[in-house]
């Protein structure tokens, strides 16, 4: 064959690639009725967005290419579980026996995704999410988030409420090691407890939104490569940790008590958020708004 069919036959091969890549497949399950749910993710080298979507499906979901579809299984009860299993993860149980690169050199290595997935629980939400390397995009907006349990290595992590949890988030804990993460609008989640473990990773950090009566715990466990900090000046605010830490949050309506630094009038203020650090932050940087 003469040098211009190769090329031919290549740009043919490549257009065929490159259509497959634009087809998703579709999965979707009808909204049934449930008091709560307990949602499931585990994902390798995917790169996921979750937002809220059509009240009259549970869940619609676009992968793309439509190439080896995740795993979905659904259990409909009073407490339903929805659980969404990357297919590598299904087939092999023991997968956590093996590092990332030690996965990328099997016949069958995990391959890269677009998960688009549409959400639309009838009740409170628990959310348990496994993810390694890839990108997640959780917007919680709209939904009803109870819990979240994280856990993500290696990967791109951003999490936004744009709009105020309908119920108070009993928990929130994610474990983004040598990543990235992002929080946006961390008082409209409306959260009791907030656990953050970013050893090695970056992060930003918005305490915005919508005031609550009540108060929020935001604990930070590991020390992130680097950190930003943007935090309202319309709440109650404590800080505790390391002096080098709390130091970077000094500002004209923040005062010293005891070894804490603390906003005035903290104690009668109607929403209340305590930044707790576990260890120094060298590289912090911290922004009033």
């Amino acid at each position: 064959m003469s040098t211009r069919g190769f090329s031919i036959a290549a740009l043919a091969t490549s257009w065929m690639l490159l259509l497959a890549s634009q087809v998703a497949a579709q999965i979707s399950i009808p909204t049934k009725a449930h008091e709560t749910l307990s949602f499931e993710l585990q994902s390798l080298r995917d790169n996921i967005t979750l937002f809220r979507g059509d009240p009259q499906l549970l869940l619609s979901m676009n992968v793309r290419p439509d190439r080896f579809r995740p795993r979905v299984e659904y259990t409909s009860q009073a407490q339903a579980v929805l659980r969404i299993r990357d297919l590598y993860i299904s087939d092999h149980p023991q997968f956590s026996d093996l590092t990332a690169a030690e996965r990328d050199e099997e016949e069958d290595a995990p391959y890269t995704e677009e998960w688009e997935i549409r959400l639309s629980p009838a009740g409170p939400t628990d959310f348990s999410m496994f993810c390694e390397r890839g990108e997640g995009t959780f917007d919680f907006t709209d939904l009803e988030v109870r819990s979240v349990d994280l856990r993500a290595e290696g990967t791109k992590v951003d999490v936004d409420f744009s709009s105020q949890n309908p119920i108070e988030l009993e928990s929130f804990v994610a474990r983004v090691p040598t990543g990235s993460f992002q929080f946006h609008h961390m008082i409209n989640a409306r959260a009791k407890e907030i656990r953050l473990h970013l050893p090695g990773s970056t992060c930003q950090f918005e305490v915005t939104g919508k005031q609550f009566e009540g108060e929020s715990m935001a604990y930070f466990e590991g020390v992130p490569a680097e950190m930003q900090m943007l935090v309202s000046r319309k709440v109650g605010v404590r800080v505790t940790g390391p002096a080098a830490t709390i130091a970077r949050f000094e500002a004209p309506h923040m005062t010293r008590e005891g070894e804490d630094l603390v906003s005035q009038g903290y104690a009668a203020a109607k929403c209340r958020i305590r930044l707790t650090f576990a260890a120094e932050i060298p590289k912090l940087n911290v922004e009033w708004q």
